[in-house]
């Protein structure tokens, strides 16, 4: 070979040397395969910022959510996730007979018990019963609508649940539960007594707990709906005052 046809030669073979590919990408061979253009990288989705996160509110209880009727929380005013709206104190109307308006009902107060005014929308009347320290009682009377608060069964079962018995049985088999009526109305009477174990306030970690208790309570039906009457306190107290609160429902008149 001539030394001119080296020189082309050599000039041929440095055009066709390709510079490696720029980014660092493999070798043509390695991502070509059948076709003219490499294949798609696999798509990517940025990450939700919330995803595997707990939703704040998941999994935390509605603070009313699953709160029994005040026959169930010692009290309260919360009837299954229904709030109580707060109102301006009030108490029963007096009537010219010297009787009190209640709803569709009249009543005759026993003498001696004093009346506080309600700031509950789900309250219509509170009584305090005359009693020695240490020894308090109170009547609420509860009204929740036409609709009620559940069954009598399931208030009966709530009310009852907050009793303990000293030999550990259960206050349903304890309670003395009667059919009757108030005021030509169909009612239930219900008694127990033992320890009293019951949360404050609906939602409150702290509990009522006292030994040597009772309540008296009836649930009385009415054109409107029904009517809770619900007295706890002191057994020795309630022992005093059960003629008078049975007295009280026997003076119910629809008016």
């Amino acid at each position: 070979m001539s030394r001119r046809a080296l020189v082309i030669a050599l000039v041929l073979a440095a055009s066709c040397k390709k510079d490696p590919p720029k980014g660092g990408l493999p070798p043509a061979t390695d991502w070509q395969s059948g076709s003219s253009a490499p294949a798609a990288a696999p798509p990517t989705t940025a990450s939700n910022p919330h995803a595997g996160m707990d939703n704040p509110h998941a999994g935390v209880d509605n603070p009313h959510a699953g709160v029994d009727n005040p026959h169930a929380a010692g009290g309260g005013d919360s009837r299954g996730g229904v709030v109580p709206e707060p109102t301006n104190p009030r108490t029963l109307d007096k009537l010219a007979d010297g009787r009190l308006g209640m709803g569709p009902f009249s009543l005759a107060p026993p003498a001696g018990w004093t009346t506080k005014p309600t700031t509950s929308n789900m309250r219509v009347a509170n009584f305090v019963l005359p009693a020695q320290p240490g020894a308090e009682a109170e009547l609420i009377i509860y009204y929740f609508g036409e609709s009620g608060a559940g069954s009598i069964e399931d208030n009966l079962d709530r009310w009852l649940g907050q009793f303990q018995q000293p030999d550990g049985k259960s206050s349903r088999d304890a309670a003395k539960i009667e059919k009757t009526k108030f005021g030509g109305q169909d009612a239930t009477y219900v008694s127990v007594t033992g320890r009293y174990v019951a949360q404050a306030m609906p939602g409150a970690t702290q509990a009522v707990d006292k030994t040597d208790q009772a309540l008296l309570g009836a649930i009385v039906s009415s054109p409107s709906g029904p009517y809770y009457f619900k007295l706890v306190g002191a057994k020795k107290t309630l022992d005093a005052n059960a003629k008078a609160f049975r007295a009280m429902l026997d003076s119910l008149k629809i008016r």
